[in-house]
């Protein structure tokens, strides 16, 4: 089967997929069916955290920062189009995910005759969710933000978010896993900041770095016999 379960969220994902399409002029057959195989692509399996619970976070996300700052972003179309791609294509043993995912949010956008700018900067939006160390502007800080909300969530939801990682990296060794993972979450905590935007670091940053460290230390405590 090409994903293990329905997805979640799927009417009301689509219906913001829908408005989105209006707000470009492009509510279509065409438009709409790209929406349902977006959703199909995230809901594909071994995905257990990257999958379309995390699409709507990052949404809901989106709702929220529109709400509280208005002004904030430079051009929500292309932030939301961004993370309705950014993990579109996610298998846990590739290194290149989002370049892929980037690939396909242009092949489709083009299709759909959008501006040429818009394009480009969804590419780069979903290509800045690599993650990878360096300072980010503009848009791209709150896509990436947003993108690591979870590293700020509560206890409970993290600790989920780690088990489903470790579900979606099943066929790794446990100590090569450790290891990998370790990696990771110590890349994040030895920046000088998790979070580029003064609104996630003040809301999530303490809480990340909490969670971050308890994780580590789980990874490299023995289990209980």
């Amino acid at each position: 089967m090409p994903w293990r379960r329905q997805p979640a969220h799927s009417a009301e994902l689509l219906a913001q997929w829908q408005s989105l399409g209006q707000t470009l002029g492009r509510d279509t057959p065409a438009w709409n069916a790209e929406g349902r195989r977006l959703l199909r692509s995230w809901a594909r399996w071994p995905r257990a955290y990257h999958d379309t619970t995390h699409l709507g976070a990052c949404l809901g996300h989106l709702r929220t920062l529109r709400t509280a700052q208005p002004g904030a972003l430079q051009d929500p179309v292309a932030v939301e189009l961004a993370l309705w791609y950014h993990d579109a294509i996610y298998w846990p043993w590739s290194t290149h995910n989002e370049e892929h995912s980037a690939d396909w949010a242009v092949r489709f956008l083009r299709g759909q005759s959008l501006p040429e700018t818009l394009v480009a900067q969804v590419h780069q939006h979903i290509l800045d969710t690599r993650h990878q160390p360096g300072p980010l502007t503009g848009d791209a800080q709150w896509v990436v933000d947003i993108d690591l909300a979870i590293l700020g969530q509560n206890p409970a939801v993290y600790d989920r978010f780690e088990r489903n990682v470790r579900r979606e990296y099943f066929f790794v060794r446990w100590p090569r896993y450790v290891a990998g993972r370790s990696a990771v979450l110590r890349g994040f905590l030895d920046r000088p900041r998790i979070y580029g935007t003064d609104a996630f670091h003040g809301r999530f940053e303490a809480t990340a770095r909490q969670n971050l460290e308890r994780a580590l230390a789980a990874l490299h405590t023995p289990p209980r016999p």
